[in-house]
């Protein structure tokens, strides 16, 4: 179904249980399903893990800058991008890309950045959804939420290994 971020065995739990990782992943899983069908309880999921992780300091603007950011991929995104529910310890395609560009913006690797903007985004709106991904990731690097560099070596093997969405034949939750 998913090429996984761990390929030895397929979990990510791990790396998923650091504080900045969950904050990006859960936060975007739980704002995409929002906004794909429109149920505020994941909004409302989000919210709470942000509350719980940054104990209320900074949440509130770590969770704007993530709606603005997952907002602008929707508008900005080359295909319907796939996520896999909140809570599960592995990671598709797209949401590698996801890290990877927050974790690039944050460890300054333009690399990894402009990789993961080129197969997130349209060429022509990638200046839209770089802003939008550096505002969210400097509120988090501001709370001293930081991701682990993803290099951009991982990020082509991760990308040769699995095909992008749209290609995907899997009816899952979609941003657009």
């Amino acid at each position: 179904m998913y090429e996984r971020f761990n390929c030895r065995n397929g979990n990510a739990s791990a790396y998923l249980a650091r504080p900045a990782e969950r904050l990006v992943l859960e936060g975007y899983r739980h704002w995409t399903c929002g906004f794909a069908t429109g149920d505020g309880m994941s909004w409302r999921s989000a919210t709470e893990l942000y509350e719980d992780i940054l104990g209320g300091h900074g949440s509130a603007t770590a969770v704007q800058a993530l709606s603005d950011f997952v907002s602008t991929l929707g508008r900005c995104a080359t295909c319907p991008l796939k996520t896999f529910a909140s809570g599960s310890s592995h990671i598709c395609r797209d949401e590698v890309l996801v890290m990877g560009l927050i974790a690039g913006i944050q460890n300054d690797d333009e690399e990894a950045t402009a990789l993961c903007l080129s197969e997130l985004s349209c060429e022509t709106r990638c200046d839209e959804v770089v802003l939008a991904a550096g505002a969210f990731a400097l509120v988090l690097r501001g709370l001293d939420k930081h991701l682990l560099p993803i290099p951009a070596s991982v990020l082509h093997d991760i990308l040769a290994r699995s095909h992008p969405a749209w290609r995907d034949t899997q009816s899952n939750r979609t941003l657009h």
